[in-house]
Order: C-alpha cells, then sequence, then structure tokens
C-alpha cells in the first residue's frame, strides 16, 4: 500500500482550496487500491501532529510555499518538505505557489530584475534542496517560477497551473429559468479583510457597484454569488448598493465546484473577486474579468496571457475599466474563448503527468 498526504490549506469550507483537493481525489482515485490518500490543513499546528514516517509521499498542493505575512517570512512549509527529505520520503509540488508579496515585486519580475528574498542563506538551501529532489514540481505560474528561479532552484521546475484547470468542463448546464435568454453578469464579491492591494475593500466595492449599475442600464441582469461564508456581509452590503434590484439575483448558496460551473455556463460573462472563480469561469467557457487584490491572481492571469483582463485593485478607475473590458470581451470573444480553452487543454496535460506515472511511487 502506498501512503499520500496531500497537505493544503482545507477545512475551512473555502470553494477554491477544497476543490483543489477534490481535484486531486478524483485523480488519486485512477490510481487503484493499492494507493492510500490522507489530508491536513497547512497551518504549522495541524502539521506539527503528522507523522511523517506513516507516508511515503508528501505533496503540497494549495497554500503557499513559501509564507510571508506582514513583511515577515515564514518558512515552516519549506522546513517541514526538508524534514521529509531527511527522513527518505518523497516529495512533490502540485501546482502550489507564492502569494501575498507587494504589488511593487510584479513589475521587478516582469523586468527579470532581482527582488529582495526572504530569508537566510539556510532557507535558499533548503528551498534549493527541496525542489531538486522533489519528484515532481509543477507552480501556479510564471511570478512563482521567477521567484523560485531567484532563490536558485535550476532544476525540476514547471509551471504547471493551479490545479483548478482539471475542472471538468463538460459539466451539463443548470438552467436557470430567471436569467434564461438574458445578458447576464455573474459577480463574486467577498472579503479578504482588506489583507488587498490597496488595504480599501469598500472603495473596490463602490467602484464595482457603480459599474454593476450602469451594466444594469445596458439591460444586463446581475447574479452575485459567493464562494465562502466569510463573504456573506460583503456580498450584501454590494447588494443594497446596486440599483433596480428586480434586475439582481443574490444567491448565497455555497455550492460545490461542479454546481458552481453548471451554474456560470448561464453567464455572458463573469467579475470575480477571489482567485478560483476565474477557474470555474474559465472551465465554463465564459470570459472573465479578474480583480487583483493579491500576488496569487496576477500569477494566474499571467499564466494563461491575459492581463488584458485583470483589474489592479489598488487601480483608481476600477468602475471604468469594467466596463470597457466590457466592450471588449462583447466584440472579441471568439479569439478571447479560443485561447481559454488552449490555455486549459495545456495545463490539463502538465497536470495529470504525474499521475500518468503513478506519483513516481512504483
Amino acid at each position: 500500500m502506498k501512503k499520500v498526504l496531500y497537505i493544503g490549506w482545507i477545512g475551512y469550507k473555502n470553494l477554491g482550496d477544497e476543490l483543489m483537493y477534490e481535484l486531486f481525489k478524483e485523480q488519486f482515485a485512477t490510481l487503484g487500491d493499492s494507493y492510500k490518500l490522507d489530508c491536513v490543513n497547512i497551518e504549522h499546528k495541524y502539521l506539527k501532529n503528522v507523522r511523517i514516517d506513516d507516508f511515503d509521499l508528501i505533496v503540497l498542493g494549495g497554500g503557499s510555499i513559501i509564507n510571508r505575512k506582514n513583511h515577515i517570512v515564514h518558512p515552516y512549509i519549506i522546513d517541514y518538505l526538508h524534514q521529509c527529505l531527511l527522513l527518505n520520503k518523497k516529495i512533490m509540488m502540485w501546482g502550489t505557489g507564492i502569494d501575498w508579496l507587494p504589488k511593487s515585486y510584479i513589475q521587478q519580475l516582469e523586468r527579470n530584475d532581482k527582488i529582495p528574498l526572504d530569508g537566510t542563506d539556510f532557507l535558499k538551501f533548503k528551498v534549493q534542496k527541496v525542489f531538486h529532489e522533489s519528484v515532481w514540481a509543477g507552480v501556479r505560474g510564471p511570478l512563482t517560477f521567477k521567484i523560485l528561479k531567484q532563490y536558485g532552484v535550476t532544476d525540476k521546475l514547471y509551471i504547471s497551473g493551479d490545479s483548478a484547470f482539471l475542472l471538468n468542463h463538460q459539466v451539463p448546464q443548470k438552467i436557470l429559468p430567471e436569467i434564461q435568454g438574458k445578458k447576464t453578469v455573474g459577480a463574486n464579491w467577498g472579503t479578504s479583510f482588506n489583507n488587498i492591494y490597496g488595504q480599501d475593500e469598500i472603495k473596490v466595492e463602490n467602484q464595482l457597484a457603480n459599474a454593476l449599475n450602469q451594466l444594469i442600464e445596458k439591460d444586463y441582469t446581475i447574479y452575485l454569488y459567493t464562494v465562502w461564508r466569510s463573504d456573506y456581509e460583503a456580498m450584501e452590503r454590494l447588494y443594497s448598493k446596486l440599483n433596480k434590484t428586480e434586475n439582481v439575483i443574490l444567491d448565497k448558496t455555497l455550492y460545490s465546484h461542479n454546481e458552481l460551473l453548471a451554474i456560470i455556463k448561464n453567464f455572458t460573462f463573469t467579475i470575480n473577486f477571489k482567485l478560483h472563480p476565474n477557474y470555474l469561469s474559465l472551465a465554463a467557457n465564459v470570459p472573465f474579468i479578474a480583480l487583483g487584490y493579491r500576488f496569487k491572481v496576477f500569477d494566474f492571469i499571467k499564466s494563461i496571457d491575459l492581463e488584458k483582463y485583470i483589474i489592479a485593485t489598488d487601480d483608481v478607475d476600477i468602475d471604468e475599466q469594467i466596463l470597457r473590458l466590457e466592450q471588449d470581451i462583447s466584440s472579441n470573444s471568439s479569439p478571447l474563448l479560443k485561447k481559454m480553452n488552449e490555455a486549459r487543454e495545456t495545463y490539463y496535460q502538465r497536470l495529470i503527468e504525474p499521475f500518468k506515472n503513478k506519483l513516481f511511487l512504483d
């Protein structure tokens, strides 16, 4: 029996993180009965209670490779994976990434400039060792890829895309009679407790409300949806700022990823605050506008070369940009959808590679 431990930010009923684990489980099921899977939350208080000796392979799926909050690096994930190697365990990176970095780093990385790297020389050594000895290392996007290169990772590193590229785009559409035949914008809103670029969610919310009100005047129906219970208050507040609420649907149901995917297929396009609703929109073959609130959203959008369709949350003209992109989507939907489909297929093939190789445990 081959025993595998999946590490991710799970257990908090956040759709994005939960779906990453669910998609891993779907692929894992193809390996047969000789493989056994367990999971643990990525936080240190949970990791420390896991007996590494019980597992043959440790997989870092969700969460950040290097955790950085309030300008302080917390290297416990790398420390943990390094400890796994010292105990002669195999490790693998599967669609994980780096997050919580300043927005200024994005342009620096685009120019291939050096950024200030967190941690000590010993941390850099451990990062190099962890990736060099991984059986397979796929990361979310090109920004994570470039940072790891600056840490000195020179081999066994791929841009695999986030595991959400494995979402089943063939899920049947759930027909919604209340919007059938109508132009509909799916709008995902919520909170990151002001830990966003610009540190002002209310400003973003007000501009989003202004844009949605103007879209209503253009005969759109607005369908508000959420992916996390903690988002309810923000969603209700946004709803209260919309005019003509007879043209607005507030859906507070927390759906599974396949249920939500079936609903999104009804929409003309989506506007998304959280990261994974963008992947759901992509899987549904529905154009999207991403609100770039943290580093990981830019990493994703660069992975599919659609930077035109991201709006940073510290921009001063969010509402105007949304309205311009609505016109762009209306006039360029065919080439846009073609590009989305090509990206989905490319990353799908990369993400299933470890499973084709039996997780390198044979």
